[in-house]
């Protein structure tokens, strides 16, 4: 019974460490980096098993537990104290020896986890379905207490608390009361801390990211420092903030105070010192760019998506809107509006016209039946450069063609659909929003129903259900004369009308528009950069990679100022080389132990590992749609994927393995196929009834999903438990980095589909699987 609560409280440590580590990465650097984490997670377990096999008996569970625990500290002091550059990686070759570093840091604590769940599964030999099923239930308790922790204790104080339970674990596998007692107080003593993080342990962020840039301003200011359930909040006071995206040259008004707001270290959002029924207000709304739309439709009933920290929500009540709908992005950011800076933002959340929506974007957008006569997107995203090869793992569903599609189908007749974003050269994201609309609207007149124009650094696209009339297109010139804006698409757009203003060579904003309506597809497949418009199936807004442009993006290394230098879709590339060589080496070295694992077994356990994360991957993303918060994805989906494999390990024992298998495959293919239309039938649901939706999906996946190891294990002699355990580790990790590129480039649905193929290939094996066994299990 000790040895069961041992394995709990390794195996939960483990996967709250986990979890902390993807909101570290998300707050540290660019990305949260979850399918990696994942991956070095099973990858250490992995290596726990190889090491195992060349140490079958005689290693100390306590001192396993114990080592596990300084490798955490040690892990996090490195990531934390040890800066990576991301942006010199390609001339500075140190940063690749440091980004390995991480990782290996990082893979180290799960290698003594994955140690003592092996050697407990080993102990049990043909009764290993038992730890096995308590390693899983303890994993799953371990998500929902990493996500309960953060908030309340700081992802420093989360490590802290997994460091902890390393130390129980310890002093449940003790038999001795005298180790136990000193064990115990240790654990405690570790807790203490993380309630009472020391200064020296607090999180350091890349020297790139926003907030740490605007930190080193001379006067700079942090007044607010906070750990959201899915997000950290900073708000930085500094005399230089002045961030007003589109804002006229030709506004003549002194720019009021603002205080930056940051959103996991990126940003800024500004939140700004202004009234909306000032006239200074009044001012800075005609020259913004949404203002047309107020103009053409004033007195409008608004919704806003992508609001940021409430510039936007200035705009519109300052330009007479009757009614502004503001969906709830990220609630910590109104709780900092409404809270500690209410009164800076001269109470803009008390406005009688302003109602905050329980959702974010797009649970807003199905929400009741209100229709609206302006949808606006507000550009809240910071300019991200896009150069050759520049990519984001980020899904953002608020720009897809769904999302767009929605969003007109919410507009009154007279509507107003408004998207703004920045200005790149060539054109990228600006001409990738402008093709995303365009494939959202019918093709009934739609060279009529939209308008498109520029300023310094933003583009500004509006849609509208019907074509826009002569008197609308006049006012639309009158308010591009007064701010100074370059028209690139009106329906009567004359040639002596372009480039007249913010000067360019050749009108190139202009003819890209204009290729887009005309040939879309065409113009998407010939163009330099990815345009092509994203969906809910492969939601990277920032995605612009394509393999055509390696040979350009390899000549320009070292010469641009990003993230990976410009390189970043062929990093992933490198680190599926990485994994690949580290998987080979895990699965081969158990074989100079003495374990020699047949054709067959290689097969079945390399494809049951490559295959769970080939699912939970794709499924962790697409369920960030459906469940509002990646953080909240990925908790859902982690705590019922293994709790319910777990359920399925215990069971495993009565229930036949290839039926079982065959029917799995059946449902991830069923899943791929029909979870596109779950997610639309149950985004417009309450919270709670979502997590329903989620589990009913998620329990039967993963109860099937629990029992081939479990099963595979009794089919194994003693002696192949610890390859097994490596070799279904080891591949995890290559399917964690594979599926991370299935997705961006071709989308959710084929990635589930090609993880249903491994355990179909898994399923091919189990034929020879148990005549192949080297040794009979031990009774």
């Amino acid at each position: 019974m000790r040895s069961t609560f041992g394995l709990i409280l390794i195996s939960a440590s483990a996967l709250a460490f986990e979890v902390t580590l993807t909101r570290l990465f998300a707050v540290q650097q660019f990305h949260n980096f979850a399918f990696l984490v994942i991956g070095l997670a099973v990858m250490g377990f992995a290596a726990g098993g190889v090491i195992l096999s060349y140490r079958p008996h005689g290693t100390s569970l306590i001192a396993l537990c114990l080592a596990y625990s300084v490798t955490i500290f040690l892990a996090y002091s490195i990531i934390n104290f040890i800066t990576f550059d991301s942006y010199s990686i390609a001339w500075d070759r140190r940063q690749i020896w440091i980004l390995f570093l991480y990782f290996l840091s990082a893979a180290a604590p799960f290698l003594f986890a994955g140690w003592v769940i092996g050697a407990s599964l080993t102990a049990a030999g043909p009764q290993a379905y038992r730890p096995y099923a308590a390693n899983l239930a303890g994993s799953a308790l371990g998500v929902p207490l990493a996500l309960v922790a953060i908030p309340l204790v700081s992802v420093e104080g989360t490590v802290l608390l997994s460091l902890a339970l390393g130390v129980l674990a310890a002093a449940a596998f003790s038999t001795s009361s005298r180790i136990q007692w000193i064990l115990l107080g240790g654990g405690l003593m570790l807790g203490v801390l993380t309630v009472a993080v020391p200064s020296q342990f607090a999180l350091r962020l890349s020297p790139y990211k926003p907030l740490s840039l605007t930190e080193l301003a001379p006067e700079a200011r942090t007044t607010i420092s906070r750990w959201a359930p899915a997000a950290r909040i900073d708000v930085v006071e500094s005399g230089g903030t002045h961030v007003f995206p589109g804002l006229s040259l030709n506004a003549d008004l002194e720019l009021p105070q603002q205080a930056a707001l940051f959103v996991d270290g990126d940003g800024p959002l500004p939140i700004t010192n202004l009234s909306p029924a000032s006239p200074e207000a009044a001012i800075l709304a005609r020259h913004m760019p949404a203002a047309l739309a107020y103009q053409l439709r004033p007195g409008a009933n608004s919704l806003l998506l992508q609001s940021g920290a409430g510039l936007e929500v200035l705009v519109a009540l300052a330009s007479g809107a009757d009614r502004v709908y503001v969906a709830l992005d990220e609630p910590a950011i109104f709780d900092v509006l409404g809270g500690p800076y209410a009164e800076f933002s001269k109470g803009l959340l008390q406005d009688v016209r302003l109602e905050l929506l329980e959702r974010p974007s797009r649970g807003a957008l199905l929400e009741g039946d209100q229709r609206y006569d302006i949808v606006h997107y507000a550009l809240s995203d910071p300019f991200r450069p896009v150069t050759n090869g520049a990519f984001s793992l980020t899904e953002h569903y608020a720009l897809t063609v769904e999302s767009l599609s929605d969003a007109m189908g919410r507009l009154s007749e007279d509507g107003l659909l408004v998207l703004t974003r920045w200005l790149g050269t060539p054109p990228s994201e600006s001409a990738r929003a402008w093709a995303t609309l365009l494939a959202a609207l019918d093709s009934d007149e739609v060279q009529a129903r939209v308008l498109a124009f520029r300023g310094m650094r933003t583009a500004t696209m509006i849609a509208s259900p019907r074509p826009f009339t002569s008197e609308e297109l006049r006012v639309a010139r009158e308010f591009l004369e007064l701010n100074g804006y370059d028209p690139i698409w009106l329906p009567d757009l004359k040639p002596g009308e372009l480039n007249q203003r913010n000067r360019l060579p050749e009108p190139v904003y202009h003819e890209l528009y204009s290729a887009l309506l005309q040939s879309p597809q065409s113009t998407i497949d010939s163009y330099e950069f990815n345009l092509r418009p994203p969906t809910d199936d492969r939601p990277y807004f920032y995605h612009f990679f394509r393999w055509a442009q390696t040979p350009e993006v390899l000549s320009s290394l070292g010469q641009t100022w990003q993230p990976f230098g410009g390189s970043g879709y062929l990093v992933l590339v490198a680190l599926l080389a990485m994994v690949l060589l580290v998987a080979a080496a895990l699965m081969i070295l158990p074989s100079f132990a003495g374990a020699s694992p047949s054709a067959p077994g290689i097969a079945y356990f390399a494809c049951i590992g490559a295959g769970y994360l080939l699912i939970e991957i794709p499924l962790i993303q697409q369920f960030t749609l459906l469940l509002d918060r990646p953080a909240l994805a990925l908790a859902v989906v982690l705590f019922t994927l293994l709790l319910t494999s777990g359920i399925g390990s215990w069971f495993s024992i009565r229930l036949p393995l290839r039926s079982s298998l065959a029917v799995l495959v059946a449902l991830v293919l069923l899943i791929a196929l029909v979870l596109p239309s779950l997610m639309r039938l149950g985004l417009p649901w309450p919270l709670g009834a979502r997590l329903v939706l989620a589990a009913l999906v998620l329990a039967p996946l993963g109860t099937l999903m629990g029992i081939p190891f479990a099963s595979g294990l009794r089919r194994i002699g003693r002696s192949q438990i610890p390859w097994a355990w490596s070799a279904n580790g080891a591949l995890s990790g290559v399917g964690g980095v594979v599926a991370a590129m299935l997705t961006l480039d071709l989308g959710f649905r084929i990635a589930l589909t090609i993880g249903a193929l491994a355990y179909l290939g898994a399923l091919l094996a189990t034929r020879r699987l148990a005549a192949a066994r080297a040794d009979p299990p031990s009774t």
